[in-house]
């Protein structure tokens, strides 16, 4: 059940920079004045920048972006169901409490989301940097599709990111084998998936997908060992009308559907329009690198590489690097 802070918060939101007095505010909530005021200024004391002017009431100034549950509560689809969301300022990292729930029979569509992760997860074990700039969503996923195919989980994973780009932002966004989203020539954001076997039926018993989207660069930037290859999707502030609640909405809803896609055509075909390798060499970073040509990505959404000597290589999993000299990332968007 909801807070009173939270539908004060919610109600604002949906009212964002317009002003509404505590009498309404009261009267819309079904609670007193007092209650109001109570729960306004404990919305303040987490952040959010209400303005409360004289004869006027109270507005949520447009500059105000902490990330909850309410300020998710107006993008959110109707049908989905608010009790599957976890929503958190910080965690340790939002895979590993998902794979908590998951662990623990926590149903399809299961969403842990968060503002910052101290200890956020990369692929091949590295750490995933994870600044408050960010937003940060695992979902749990129970897709009924053989564990050879899981691949495809991932690969519908950036195809639905990219897809929160353009219809959020307005933005283009490409994808670098396997599961990078790129934007401007650079790594916007990160995906990693995780899961448990059934090794009776070899069907996966769980899914999670986690998802990092790095939407503020902010004053610091990146650490020096970043500034080449990752990006984020502005400087310093949001947009007018663009806050992490509307944006994690949007990642939510689209992860959502991402069991119900992964194993349709038109994924896969956008899934190749938008990476964009075909054509290009690409050194293939195995325990001895070589390079070759990319001269497909497969029904399975693997890549199709081949060697110098004429040979072909089917890549399921892995990473790629682009050979210098050669445009393959839009630098605009």
């Amino acid at each position: 059940m909801e807070s009173t802070k939270e539908k004060l918060l919610a109600l604002l939101e949906e009212n964002r920079g317009q002003s509404l007095s505590g009498q309404e505010l009261a009267l819309r909530l079904g609670i007193s004045r007092a209650a109001v005021w109570k729960a306004m200024d404990g919305l303040k004391k987490e952040g959010h920048q209400i303005q409360g002017v004289n004869n006027k009431g109270y507005q949520l100034l447009e500059g105000s972006d902490v990330l909850t549950l309410a300020s998710m509560e107006p993008w959110l689809p109707k049908e989905y169901d608010r009790s599957l969301l976890h929503v958190y300022d910080t965690v340790e990292s939002t895979n590993i409490t998902a794979r908590e729930l998951a662990a623990k029979g926590a149903p399809e569509g299961t969403a842990v989301v968060a503002a910052r992760q101290e200890r956020g997860k990369g692929r091949r074990g590295r750490s995933f940097f994870s600044p408050k700039g960010g937003v940060y969503v695992s979902m749990v996923l129970r897709p009924q599709l053989p564990a050879e195919e899981s691949a495809r989980v991932t690969t519908t994973a950036a195809v639905q990111i990219c897809r929160v780009l353009e219809e959020v932002c307005g933005f283009q966004a490409q994808i670098k084998w396997v599961n990078d989203v790129m934007f401007r020539g650079k790594k916007i954001c990160g995906i990693l998936t995780e899961g448990a076997i059934d090794l009776e039926s070899g069907m996966p018993e769980y899914i999670i997908v986690g998802i990092g989207v790095n939407l503020l660069e902010g004053v610091e930037g990146f650490p020096p060992e970043l500034r080449q290859i990752a990006g984020a999707l502005y400087r310093e502030n949001l947009p007018q009308g663009m806050t992490r609640g509307r944006f994690a909405a949007a990642m939510v809803e689209k992860m959502g559907a991402i069991s119900a896609l992964c194993t349709a055509k038109e994924t896969l075909e956008e899934y190749r329009r938008r990476c964009p390798l075909v054509g290009h060499r690409v050194m293939v970073m195995e325990n001895e690198p070589w390079e070759g040509k990319v001269i497909a990505i497969s029904d399975s959404c693997g890549l199709v590489v081949e060697k110098e000597d004429g040979s072909q290589r089917h890549l399921q999993s892995g990473e790629v690097s682009i050979r210098p000299g050669q445009e393959v990332w839009r630098k605009e968007s």
